[in-house]
């Protein structure tokens, strides 16, 4: 098979797996569909010079692909994102190699075809580049394996992906400057390994498929202490295949138990998920799952549960308060919930509470 019909099996099957991840619409997905598409223009870009140079493989290594650059740090965010690693504006510097050699991509094509010393520096690029890929595959696949959950099929699946490329690129950089195999045929071994990449990449989107539509039981109960808030885990779990671990759902329930208990961050009555998401760096999915699985409640009811306690030390404090005052202060909007949240934590109504206050006030008083 000539090189050509590998290029052109390689860009159908990029593009097949590309709507197969595309059609599930999935977030944490999305360095992975990126990466795909980084492969596709890559492979486009090739197909596009080897035609240039009438079917000769020469002006491929004259005139390499800066999307590659880009291959690296996709993988690497991919391992972030699937172990819930904060994500920062910093991230987007692993992207900043790219456009700085996508710029001289375009001047040696365009304008400085004739300059040899820019040429050479723009080769001498790609000479390192080897080296900047597997440190990036070193980098997410050691991540990965430090973190490793063995219930995690995405996970486990996703390490053998890394360990698959890191293995292909060494062997590629050892035939190609060792010089052990012919230049040309190399490629076209190179190429075909892609196949099994997509295959992997395809595979991956069943494994985040079959994890989002099925539900877990977690094999033992396990408790997380917060400042003074103990809560037992239930055995029946919301997600079938946690990609959080327990340090992760820890850390990140610390975080916000810190802003409740310190910053009281509750008494603003239009709280919302997001805005705590964006206080701890973390996606509002992500956040959401923590509370689920760590504090084993919901996010509504984990606020309200601090109003209660504020309105609680409010009015202990200071009995003789207006109530439908002192629970707007602690952040509730409606009376009715309030009252249902109070009920359902202390057992009595906020006035048989005020009332018992009083009485037992009375009575240190009069002793």
């Amino acid at each position: 098979m000539e090189i050509s019909g590998v290029f052109l099996a390689l860009i159908l099957e990029a593009i097949l797996s590309y709507f197969l991840f595309k059609k599930e619409n999935s977030k944490k997905n999305i360095f992975l569909i990126l990466y795909i598409v980084t492969v596709t223009l890559d492979i486009l870009w090739e197909y596009f010079i080897f035609n240039l140079g009438n079917k000769s493989t020469f002006l491929i290594d004259q005139y390499p692909s800066s999307f590659r650059l880009l291959k690296g740090p996709l993988l690497f965010l991919t391992g972030k994102y699937l172990l819930q690693r904060t994500n920062t504006w910093k991230q987007y510097l692993h992207f900043l190699p790219f456009f700085i050699v996508f710029i001289f991509n375009i001047i040696v094509i365009f304008i400085s075809t004739e300059s040899q010393s820019f040429h050479q520096f723009y080769l001498w690029i790609f000479k390192i580049y080897p080296v900047y890929w597997c440190c990036y595959l070193i980098a997410a696949l050691a991540e990965q394996i430090k973190n490793r959950n063995p219930e995690n099929k995405f996970q486990k699946l996703f390490i053998r992906f890394l360990f698959f490329v890191l293995t292909l690129v060494i062997i590629y950089v050892i035939c190609a400057y060792g010089k052990l195999v012919e230049r040309e045929l190399l490629r076209i071994i190179y190429a075909f390994s892609f196949f099994i990449q997509f295959a992997f990449l395809i595979r991956l989107n069943q494994i985040d498929r079959q994890s989002s539509i099925t539900a877990k039981k977690s094999d033992e109960p396990f408790v997380i202490e917060t400042q003074n808030i103990k809560i037992n885990s239930k055995k029946d779990i919301k997600y079938k295949t946690s990609v959080l671990s327990r340090d992760y759902i820890s850390n990140t329930n610390n975080q916000l138990i810190e802003l409740l208990k310190n910053k009281k961050i509750y008494i603003k009555e239009d709280l919302s998920m997001d805005d705590i998401s964006n206080m701890i760096h973390v996606s509002k999915n992500h956040l959401s799952q923590c509370i689920s699985e760590g504090l084993q409640t919901n996010f509504y009811d984990l606020i309200n549960k601090y109003r209660i306690e504020e309105f609680i030390e409010q009015i202990n404090l200071n009995p003789n308060l207006q109530i439908s005052e002192l629970y707007y202060q602690c952040g509730f909007r409606s009376k009715a919930t309030f009252y249902k949240y109070f009920k359902q934590q202390t057992g009595i109504t906020p006035n048989d509470y005020r009332k018992k206050i009083l009485e037992e006030k009375e009575v240190l008083q009069q002793a």
